[in-house]
Order: structure tokens, then sequence, then C-alpha cells
């Protein structure tokens, strides 16, 4: 039974049992070598990913082949899951010795910043463009305004594409798939062939308008093949996910704000397990860990990824499974690391080994997971969870209309993209990865799952978010003043002044100019 559909997670109360680890070398090319000493000096300089750990097993799960021979010399067999269902399930005792970086070194939040390159579209005079119906002309002005800053040098072209984008996604909402492919079809001859050879909001157009064109597909076709379905392409996809690290400050920001919320309301706790279902690239739980080594020298830290074989490659999962390892063995921390699959998952194995645990969830909110939250907070309850730490990309009002809500998502990917092009740091080729190993696949994830939810005719439509939450007996928790200045202070790092942190409704939000980037949020059990 799947997460994806929402359905299953109240059923059964089994245990579940067993696991196994080891330990490599891999890849440690892609991303420097540098020692991780200097990476380590507190939570407030999180690490950055290197990739110096090979991956031990290849999951049958997954149905791959790859031969690499797994070095068990550090491996302790504990039980801890052994089901058809598993994808990879280690555990490792970590006692402090040598051993290669988990993280490549990263500046200290004090650093002087690195010298600023121009932003491409400095002083253009703002596009003509469409105004919106509804929340999103509501909010800030309209939808017209909010993209100002991003202006394209008065291009009527990019103002007829996001009209074109507009209209399609209204037909689309009054079922009308024929013509709204008639548009898409059309609104190709505006868009430039290379994404990446356009300006933010031409590059967004093109996302939305090949998610709006899967959606639509009239074949049914599904997702389109994961952007990572070769080793080579995990390697590309980590480098895409360093360099989006190192030029914005999203990444960063959600992590820190997420460790901080889990430290917030479990920092006292001997044995902390975090149930991820957004786990990326894992690196999130090395800054935990970090904070646990400095409060206690025998803190025990189990993780859990709920993942898709859609969205990781089994080489992602055991990568970061070795860089977690290696990293707990430098601190001295008890690690557990088992990884899931999400699609096809009892929940019983996950009451089972959660036992005895003071548990965190790591929640995505949004519409590719609107379906199955309510689900999902029920056996959150029934695990017993202290803490839910929810992160909105900025992108996700579910109670919008579809047209509506993939404007309010569009708006989103604008800000985002036009961030990276000011802040600078990285090269063309470096953003285009950045924009095909993430920032396209969330784009389709979203407007794919969105269009479901909006034709499934015998569903009422989705409630917001935050009222699914309240309405399960979740209480927000109030953002921390050290996280608030946590933040603040990586934003201090940044070349350039547009980003800003706010504080609403307990929640810690990151701003590019007036567009939202990213959210977090901490629930109380």
């Amino acid at each position: 039974m799947g997460l994806g559909a929402g359905e299953g997670w109240d059923a059964a109360d089994a245990a579940a049992p067993p696991g196994l680890a080891p330990d490599h070398t891999f890849l440690r090319w892609i991303i420097g070598g540098e020692d991780a000493s200097a990476a380590m000096g507190s939570v407030m300089d999180p690490p950055v990913l290197e990739l110096d750990h090979a991956p031990s097993m290849m999951s049958p799960a997954f149905g791959s082949t790859m031969p690499f021979a797994p070095a068990m010399e550090d491996a302790k067999p504990v039980p801890f899951g052994h089901t058809p269902n598993f994808l990879l399930h280690h555990c490792h005792q970590h006692h402090p010795q040598p051993h290669a970086a988990f993280f490549g070194s990263h500046p200290s939040l004090d650093a002087a910043p690195q010298p600023k390159r121009p932003h491409p579209m400095a002083g253009a005079p703002a596009p003509k463009l469409p105004s919106f119906p509804g929340p999103v002309a509501q909010a800030g002005g309209g939808f017209a305004s909010a993209l100002k800053p991003k202006a394209e040098a008065g291009n009527d072209e990019a103002a007829a594409a996001v009209d074109q984008l507009a209209e399609a996604a209204r037909l689309a909402e009054a079922g009308d798939a024929f013509g709204a492919r008639e548009i898409l079809a059309r609104l190709n001859y505006r868009l430039p062939a290379v994404p990446t050879a356009g300006t933010p909001l031409l590059r967004s157009a093109f996302y939305f308008k090949e998610a709006l064109r899967v959606a639509l597909s009239p074949t049914g076709e599904a997702l389109a093949p994961p952007a990572v379905s070769t080793p080579y392409d995990v390697v590309l996809k980590l480098g895409a996910y360093k360099a989006f690290s190192e030029v914005s400050p999203v990444l960063q920001f959600a992590h820190l704000t997420c460790v901080q919320a889990v430290l917030d309301e479990l920092g006292a706790a001997g044995r902390i397990h975090v149930l991820d279902l957004d786990i990326g690239m894992g690196e999130q739980w090395a800054s935990l860990m970090q904070e646990l080594a400095q409060r206690s020298p025998a803190a025990t830290l189990k993780v859990t990824a709920l993942v898709s074989p859609a969205s990781h490659h089994p080489l992602e999962l055991n990568l970061i499974h070795e860089n977690l390892s290696g990293f707990a063995r430098e601190l001295g921390v008890f690690l557990q690391f088992a990884a899931y699959n999400v699609d096809a998952l009892d929940p019983a194995e996950l009451v089972a080994i959660t036992s005895g645990d003071a548990v965190a969830v790591h929640l995505p909110v949004g519409s590719a997971h609107v379906a199955a939250m309510p689900a999902v907070l029920r056996l959150v309850k029934r695990l017993g969870a202290k803490v839910v730490v929810s992160v909105d990309r900025g992108c996700d009002r579910t109670e919008l209309s579809f047209s509506t809500h993939l404007l309010q998502a569009f708006q989103s990917c604008v800000s985002l993209l036009d961030s990276i092009d000011a802040v600078g740091g990285a090269d063309a080729e470096a953003v285009g990865r950045i924009e095909r190993f993430m920032v396209q696949p969330d784009v389709e994830r979203r407007v794919v799952s969105r269009h479901r939810a909006a034709v499934a005719v015998d569903k009422p439509p989705p409630l917001p978010w935050r009222t699914v939450l309240a309405s399960a007996g979740f209480v927000p928790v109030q953002a921390s003043t050290f996280a608030e200045s946590q933040a603040e202070a990586l934003l201090k790092r940044m070349a350039l002044m547009g980003f800003r942190v706010e504080k609403r409704g307990g929640a810690l939000c990151l701003y590019w100019q007036r567009g939202e980037l990213v959210s977090v949020s901490a629930w109380r059990c």
C-alpha cells in the first residue's frame, strides 16, 4: 500500500524485523576533497555535501544490479527490519576514529561575501503581464506587480507567453484538455528551445508548460522518466544539489530551521528518531548529529527515510547512508539509518521500529502530498511523535482552484530562478543542472498531482495544509529566537540584498524581494 494513495496507513500493528551495514570510498573527485574539520564548527556553519563514501548495497526493490561489493569490516548487524518493501537498511555503531569527511569545507557565516555577479536584468523595465483573478492577484498588488523585479526589457513576447500559460491552465480547469493542449503547442514558439537560455520568467513558463502537457496527456502519460536514472545522473544531481546550496540560501535556511525545531523540542532526549519524508541528500541530519554530539557524548540518532524509487536512485540512498555513517563515526554518535519504499510500505513496520524513541517527523507539504496527508497525520499520532516539522516551498496553495494554484506556483518559481540569477556564483552549466534535477521535477510533481486532485470528481477540494494539521489536533509551535537569529546570520553571507526572513504565524519564512521562497513551521503532536 503506498503513501501516495493515502490508503492503508491505519491498518495493522505488527512488529517489523531487521537490517545490516557497510563502508567504502567513492566519487571524491566530484566535490573537492578538503578536510571536514573546517566545516564542523557548529550547527551555525552548516556542512556541504562531499561525496567520498561508496555505495555499499544496491536494493533489489529498485531493480539495481550494479556491481558494488560491500565492505563489511565496520558493520554490526542489528535487528531493525527485513521486509519485501525494504529499500536500504543499515545500522552502524560508530566510534570516534579518523574517517574521510562527509562534507566539503563551507565558508563561515561571518566570512566576507564573494564578489557579486551583476544581475543580468538589473535596470530593465517591467514586462506587460496579465493580471490574474483570485488570491494570486490580491496578494501583494497582483501577479504582474509581483513579477516586476524580474522584468525582461519590456518584452511583449514574455507577457504573451504568460497570458497563454494562464489561458491553458483555465481551459484545463474547465475540462477542455484539447483546447489547453492547442495553446501549449502554440506556446512552444514563444519559449526558448533550451530553457536555460531564457530569463527566469521564460524558463519558469517552459517548465510549467511541460508539466501541464504531461498532466493533460491524452494517452494517460505518467510522470516523465526520473531525472536520475543512471549512476552518472546521480553524480550530476549531487553536483547540482551542492551548487544550489552554494548560490542560494533556500536549502540551508530550510535545513537549519528544521534542525533547530527538532532540537528545541527533543534536545534533551537520549534517543531521537527522525522519520523523513523529504530526505534530500540527508546533510541536515549531519547538522543535528553535530549538535547532539556536543550535548551528549553517547547520543543516538535514527534516521528513517521514506522515499519513492521515482525520486531516488539506489546509489543516492547508499551515498546518503555512507556519508552520514562516516560523519557519525567522526563525532562518536551512534547512528541507525534505514530507507523504505514509501509506495509499498506497511505502516506496522514504522510502529515497530519507533517504539521507545523520541520521534520527530520531517513532512513536506503541498499539492504533491495533499491526498495522503490526513492518513499520514493519523499515523504520526499513532507513532507518538513529539514534533512535526513542515517545509512549504512557497507555492502550494492547495485550497485554490487549479488554474490559480498553477499561477501561484509559477510566480514562486520565477522568484526562485530570479534569486539564483541575481546572486550569481554559478555558471550557466551549473544553473542548468540545478533546474534539470531540482526545479523541473518539483514543478512537474506539483502540477500533475494538483491536476489529478482537481479532476477527481468523487473527492472534495483539498483544505489548506495548515488547516489539515490543526484539525488533526496538531498545535503550531513558535519559532525560537535562536532559530530566527540563526537564519538572519545565514543571510548575512549573501552578497546581494533582497533576501529577508520574516516570522509569520509562528513559522519562519524566507523571501526574495516580495516572493516567498520557503517557510518552515513546527507542530507539536
